[in-house]
């Protein structure tokens, strides 16, 4: 009885006061003690009232939701999570607490009581907080969540790939015929050795893909993923603009079925025997044939667009155009059906054109050709035969432009030829290397003879350009109110002023400051440079982007970066609150110190935390991954050393708990 009130005595005062539309009488409670509410606002609508990207915002109308859980943590994959939904949606429920599913199993009703709590979104992902960035309290939830009816029927709804919109985001869905890669087939869902959460790629019979993504704690984290075909049942989340699944256990997967085998049936011809059929003409590909080959081209890059694949076997190459994008990476075997397909040039280069996705088939990991080693000469008299196919250009140079961008030529002792790079490939504006370069390319052309580079590993050798040192205020300077790139031949250096170890920053960035300023760098991938770090980075060529407000240079390769040991960190400058605000641009991501600070709210660190000095307020940002997330504030007056910086509005981010003095 004692569990009973727990729950409904607090309702009780509730409807008391706001709910007296609602028919119910706690003296006398239903049969079973179970809560006979109703929601005021469906699901759909109440994410409606979130601008994706924007700061949580504070519900402080007399509003319920109710729907039924559909994802809990009892496996561990979803962690102080619930996500309930009704007949328009669902969205996740953050609960500052263990073992939910012993009270919130799947299947069961709740009833949530939203006045007093936050709406946001994590990355793209809908979310109920009971603070920003915060999960409802343990102690709160009670207040807020109600327990109704167990055992309440489930169905995910059906859909494709294809169908994936916003809308869809939080909701319990079913995929049927679909499968994992091959690649993949012989992983497991994460790794459970180092408890790190991982991706898994699933495909349908057309050639859409997907992501999994798992949790290296949950408690099928080390099964393998099945090889067969069959349904997935899982929760559509979405990260930075990415849709991925979240499976509840390993039962969300059952894949028994004979694997796709795509379009890509008939018998298989060689590419140079499709190639010979070609006579200037356009014609159709031969009934109940097909080709296979490996990728040589490189979609990753953006040096082909992403329509066209170049696949090479052991007599020649292709271009491959589909009717829409493709998720082919450099190195795949591929299966493609030519039967009734057009062959066709297009400015000169013979492609498979207009190929439905569905007529391809990946058959994993292939072994790259061997690059045939030529002249230009060469090149240029067997242009027809050696067409989409890997060449090698030894003892040569590159002229005509500082950048790959655009046409360049390439020379060796033989003659020259076009080197084109797309404006949208991802080394477009890399500084061209002086000296002698060994060239690994595909052998095309645009009306006349011309070579494509896949990646800058395409070109060895030569003498590296020696790239400009640029303050941090000047690379600042380059960023005009949208997203652009900095200059080729730029680097700079500096000091390392966030703390990695700690956790109140992501994995794949570091804030870095020298004499004139600060930027934030976000690397490809986790770095390890550590606080007081000095680093040279190159930058050439990378994009430079604001981030909800946060200027950054963003996705540097961590080869860019070259570590000089210890520096010497700079001095915090000395300000109030107010001077941090009227200077915020300038100053943002450097260090600032502010004496007199006082926690208004007190609690924890966790999450946002306004801060006030004499001049006015601020917050103060701390990620709740942060080792110090759960340690309390100070109760008086501190004097604070952090960082500007900025989410959609002001804020400091302290780097530890040294950054609090008193």
């Amino acid at each position: 009885m004692t569990k009973i009130f727990r729950y409904l005595l607090p309702l009780s005062l509730l409807l008391t006061g706001i709910w007296s539309c609602v028919n119910q009488d706690f003296d006398e409670p239903p049969v079973a003690g179970l809560p006979n509410l109703q929601g005021n606002i469906t699901i759909a609508n109440l994410k409606k009232l979130n601008t994706i990207g924007a700061n949580d915002k504070q519900i402080t109308d007399s509003l319920f939701i109710e729907g039924v859980v559909t994802a809990d943590d009892e496996s561990g994959n979803w962690y102080k999570q619930i996500v309930i939904e009704d007949e328009t949606g669902g969205i996740v429920v953050r609960l500052n607490s263990v073992g939910l599913y012993n009270t919130y199993p799947i299947g069961r009703k709740v009833y949530v009581n939203l006045q007093g709590l936050w709406l946001g979104d994590y990355f793209g992902l809908p979310q109920i907080n009971g603070a920003p960035d915060t999960a409802i309290a343990e102690l709160l939830i009670p207040e807020h969540l109600y327990a109704g009816a167990r055992d309440q029927q489930v169905t995910p709804r059906p859909v494709s790939i294809g169908d994936f919109n916003a809308d869809l985001v939080g909701s319990l869905i079913q995929l049927d015929d679909v499968q994992f890669v091959v690649e993949d087939t012989s992983r497991t869902y994460a790794d459970a050795v180092n408890r790190f959460s991982e991706n898994r790629t699933l495909e349908d019979c057309f050639g859409n893909r997907t992501i999994i993504r798992t949790s290296g704690y949950a408690d099928f984290a080390s099964f393998n993923v099945p090889n067969g075909k069959g349904s997935v049942v899982a929760t559509l989340s979405v990260y930075q603009g990415d849709y991925q699944l979240v499976i509840r256990d390993e039962n969300d997967v059952k894949m028994e079925g004979s694997r796709c085998e795509g379009g890509a049936g008939g018998e298989l011809m060689t590419i140079a025997e499709l190639r010979s059929l070609y006579n200037g003409v356009v014609i159709s590909g031969p009934d109940n044939k097909k080709i296979r080959g490996v990728v040589i081209s490189d979609k990753d890059s953006g040096n082909t667009t992403g329509r066209n694949m170049v696949i090479q076997d052991a007599s020649g190459g292709i271009v491959v155009r589909f009717s829409s994008n493709h998720n082919y990476s450099l190195g795949e075997e591929v299966d493609v059906s030519v039967s009734g397909q057009e062959i066709s040039e297009f400015n000169g280069l013979l492609q498979v054109n207009n190929l439905g996705l569905d007529k391809a088939v990946s058959r994993g990991a292939g072994t790259l050709p061997s690059p045939r080693m030529a002249t230009v000469s060469e090149i240029l008299s067997n242009l027809e035969a050696w067409e989409s196919t890997l060449v090698q250009v030894s003892d040569a140079t590159i002229s005509g432009g500082a950048t790959f961008s655009g046409t360049k030529t390439l020379t060796d002792a033989s003659g020259n030829i076009d080197l084109f790079t797309s404006t949208s490939a991802s080394f477009a504006s890399a500084p061209v290397p002086a000296g002698t370069v060994a060239v690994t390319a595909i052998v095309s052309q645009y009306n006349s003879p011309q070579l494509l580079i896949r990646n800058l590993a395409d070109i060895n050798g030569g003498d590296p350009v020696d790239p400009d040192l640029i303050s941090l205020a000047e690379v600042r300077s380059f960023f005009q109110g949208a997203t652009t790139v900095v200059p080729a031949g730029k680097k700079i250096r500096g000091i390392v002023i966030s703390d990695l170890d700690s956790g109140n920053i992501t994995g794949r960035n570091l804030v870095i400051q020298d004499a004139e300023g600060g930027i934030v760098i976000r690397f490809a991938a986790n770095h390890n440079f550590a606080l007081g770090e000095e680093l040279e980075i190159n930058i050439s060529g990378q994009e430079l982007s604001e981030y909800s407000g946060l200027l950054q240079v963003n996705n540097v390769p961590n080869a860019n970066a070259t570590s000089f040991g210890p520096g010497a960190l700079p001095a915090p400058r000395e300000a109030t609150i107010q001077e941090i605000i009227d200077n915020l641009e300038a100053w943002e991501s450097t260090l600032v110190k502010v004496v007199g600070v006082t926690f208004p709210n007190g609690g924890t660190y966790s999450g946002t935390q306004p801060i006030q000095d004499s001049t006015g307020s601020i917050d103060l940002y701390t990620r709740t991954q942060a080792t110090f997330a759960g340690d309390a504030v100070p109760a008086g007056s501190v004097t604070l050393t952090a960082l500007v910086s900025q989410f959609n509005t002001p804020q400091l981010n302290i780097r530890n708990l040294n950054d609090i003095g008193q």
